[in-house]
């Protein structure tokens, strides 16, 4: 394959240019690829908004054929994890291929956690304490929070807490005898007033963790490391094995259906207990008493998050279409009279500083995504087209975030609602809403 160099040089002199073409024939012979040609920068300039980055994107745009960008590392792409994902993502939606030069790390995602390490910590400290973790981890030691069910002993390992354990005990029993789904467990543990560690509710997410997790059989497992019989178990094989068989049963096989995002996700908040309302897709199938042919149907809701996954509130829900209709009416009316002057309340200065708390509260919510898609990525869990959405999601909420009072072509966006895509919705949604508070009969719109 016909491949690029983009990397910036560390000295103006002939010599460091030329030991950076030395490195990149050498590794296009190693990985028989054609050396083509090389866009380089010498100031201290990375990234997207790079002379010689833009040269490489202007070349790529107007050439036809395919080609593999390559950089010594990551850290060539940009100064930090979103500089760095910015410039993949605009090279790989050119239709470039993206590797490092490093023979360890020559995915970009992977060598970006390399060479940058986490916000704050040192790469070669945090290289150090993980070879120290490991260690540990070879004796088993405890290493982070300790697993629901045990404490950690005097000798650093996992020791049995009896009341936790009979917990433990009554989830598998739950999920195995009774045949329980996480939902319905989560529900039963909270009627019977038992807490989390942290005497929170339990939810989907911390039953899923407990069936899942194969050290309540006695295995520890970390940094790649599984060693069985480490501590004393709290199930038996047998039952985690009947749990994990059940668990594979259940997981859906053929084609993936990706279901349509719901428009108000992230806006609508339940009026009763003020947790956030979650867009929920159900499928539904019957055969008809006329013809006996199978149909199937989908219904689409928005349903509190606090009863759908921890069960602690009633079932409030309403219909996806009515729903966006009954917010849409409120959000016309409120948009429009916030901008003509008309609505006015004794609380706007409070009413300001919530909704600029939110923003930010939403800016922050999508760092840490991305900083999470970022992760997934390195583990090939997702793709480039994946963490460019993360990235999309990032931009819009700080657009959200700094934006003025003052709303641009209000009346042109709603009079023209019907005929615009999902994308521009969301973003006008996300520039005039701050919240929408939904009860069983009402809905309030917070601008």
């Amino acid at each position: 394959m016909r491949a690029i160099a983009y990397f910036r040089l560390t000295g103006s002199t002939p010599d460091a240019l030329a030991s950076m073409e030395h490195d990149f024939k050498r590794y296009c012979t190693y990985e028989m690829h054609q050396p083509y040609q090389m866009f380089f920068t010498e100031g201290p300039g990375v990234g997207t908004s790079d002379a010689a980055f833009r040269r490489l994107v202007d070349f790529l745009e107007s050439s036809d054929s395919q080609f593999l960008v390559t950089v010594p590392d990551a850290s060539h792409l940009g100064g930090d994890l979103e500089s760095i994902a910015r410039s993949i993502v605009e090279l790989d939606r050119l239709g470039a291929e993206i590797k490092c030069w490093d023979d360890e790390y020559p995915d970009p995602f992977q060598n970006t956690f390399n060479t940058q390490g986490i916000a704050g910590v040192s790469v070669t400290r945090s290289r150090k304490v993980k070879e120290a973790m490991e260690a540990r981890a070879l004796e088993g030691n405890v290493l982070g929070r300790v697993l629901y069910g045990y404490r950690a002993g005097e000798n650093g390992n996992l020791e049995i807490v009896p009341e936790e354990a009979k917990v433990v005990e009554l989830i598998f029993r739950l999920y195995t005898r009774d045949e329980l789904g996480f939902r319905l467990i989560a529900q039963e543990l909270n009627e019977r007033g038992i807490k989390t560690r942290r005497g929170g509710s339990w939810n989907v997410v911390s039953i899923r963790d407990i069936i899942r997790n194969r050290s309540y059989i006695g295995t520890y497992e970390r940094f790649g490391i599984r060693r069985p019989g480490m501590h004393e178990a709290i199930i038996s094989r047998e039952v985690f094995n009947e749990a994990a068989e059940r668990l594979r049963s259940r997981k859906p096989t053929g084609r993936i259906v990706q279901p349509k995002p719901f428009l108000l996700s992230g806006f609508v908040y339940c009026g009763y207990c003020d947790n956030k309302m979650m867009g929920v897709t159900r499928r539904q199938s019957w055969r008809r008493k006329t013809d006996n042919r199978r149909v199937t149907g989908v219904y689409r809701y928005y349903q509190c998050q606090s009863k759908n996954n921890q069960s602690t509130c009633d079932y409030h829900t309403w219909k996806e279409d009515a729903l966006e209709r009954e917010a849409l009416t409120q959000v016309k009316y409120t948009v429009l009279a916030r901008a003509a002057g008309v609505l006015q309340d004794d609380g706007e200065e409070d009413r300001k500083r919530e909704v600029a708390n939110l923003r930010r509260e939403r800016v922050r919510n999508a760092e840490r995504l991305f900083k999470r898609a970022m992760r997934r990525a390195a583990k090939n869990e997702i793709g480039v087209r994946e963490v460019g959405e993360y990235l999309a999601a990032l931009d819009l909420a700080r657009k959200s975030e700094t934006r003025s009072d003052e709303p641009s072509d209000v009346i042109g966006v709603l009079d023209n609602w019907a005929t615009l895509d999902l994308e521009r919705r969301k973003d006008f949604l996300w520039e005039h809403v701050a919240r929408i508070i939904v009860q069983d009969d009402k809905v309030e719109v917070e601008v």
